[in-house]
């Protein structure tokens, strides 16, 4: 997902859903320009910051802009400079959807703390297990329901409900569901996907759709779908992590959420490194230990933390 491409905006075309949204949309209208919103990041970038200038001019309620802005890409960008008629647009849609088909109930939020887990049954019944450090967000309403994994990691063991999809959002990616198991680890902005039964759809910007089914798993840092062992579903269930062809810094921030004493890059470019194999979760010493027989670093233990540097 880092390659995400950049296109030129349609500010046009943003003009005109804005325009369109004033007057009662319909249901399918709605779903019309949800698809627009996906076919280009760029495309809810624009809107995404319609709704923070509007939020600036008019006071919007907090709590009106959270639930506009979770429907959209959450990638920064810089303010482009908008026409009058854009923010006049803005404030009229703000006003029509924060009042109606847009307008959430509170998010229940879940978390655990770092060595903790947890499992908890949703309202329509589906199952979530948090890994250790872990923070979601679940929004439900009448036409879908959204989780939001703003860090960690989870199961998702989900009730079927055909005309209500389950949704895991995890920054620009979002998968869909209607009924299956399946773990989604969130690793700075990117995802780790992988699926025990059922099938899943990812959307990433930069791929667009990709169909995952029972063992299968999807890395989108590097845009890479994979064929999984049964033993290979979320491991750290058992105490076990197993990283593939993974950046050095994000298999780092991985292992860090088991650990109070933090492993730690001297450098930013030894990011660049690759590590593959499976790691027990409960010993960072010895993790700290093997790192330089199968990478060109060393590991110095300081007081309160583990710091990888390049070897001499």
């Amino acid at each position: 997902m880092k390659n995400t491409k950049n296109n030129t905006p349609s500010f046009e075309q943003a003009m005109q859903w804005l325009l369109r949204l004033q007057e009662n949309p319909s249901q399918e209208q709605l779903q019309q320009w949800q698809q627009w919103l996906q076919s280009d990041p760029d495309n809810g970038r624009i809107f995404k910051q319609c709704l923070v200038l509007d939020a600036k001019l008019t006071h919007l309620p907090p709590e009106t802009v959270s639930s506009l802005l979770s429907l959209l890409p959450t990638k920064k960008t810089s303010l482009p400079q908008w026409s009058k008629r854009i923010a006049i647009a803005a404030s009229v849609v703000v006003a029509f959807i924060g009042t109606s088909f847009y307008m959430q109930p509170s998010a229940e939020v879940y978390t655990t703390s770092v060595g903790e887990t947890g499992s908890y049954t949703l309202a329509d019944g589906s199952e979530i297990t948090l890994d250790s450090d872990t923070r979601l967000a679940v929004y439900y309403n009448d036409s879908q329901r959204r989780i939001e994994l703003h860090k960690g990691q989870a199961i998702f063991d989900v009730a079927k409900q055909v005309h209500r999809p389950f949704l895991v959002v995890v920054d620009e990616i979002t998968v869909t569901v209607l009924g299956t198991r399946f773990n989604v680890n969130r690793v700075e902005d990117d995802a780790i996907i992988a699926v025990e039964r059922g099938k899943v759809s990812v959307y990433d910007p930069t791929l667009g759709n990709t169909l995952l089914q029972a063992q299968q798993g999807y890395y989108s840092y590097d845009d890479r779908a994979v064929e999984l062992a049964a033993t290979q579903f979320a491991m750290w269930q058992h105490g076990q992590i197993r990283f593939s062809h993974t950046p050095l810094n994000l298999a780092i921030d991985q292992l860090n959420r088991y650990q109070a004493k933090k492993l730690q890059l001297e450098q930013q470019q030894l990011s660049w490194l690759t590590i593959s194999g499976t790691f027990q979760l409960n010993d960072i010493t010895n993790t700290a230990q093997l790192l330089p027989k199968i990478l060109p670093v060393e590991v110095v233990e300081k007081h309160n933390h583990w710091l990888i540097q390049p070897r001499k």
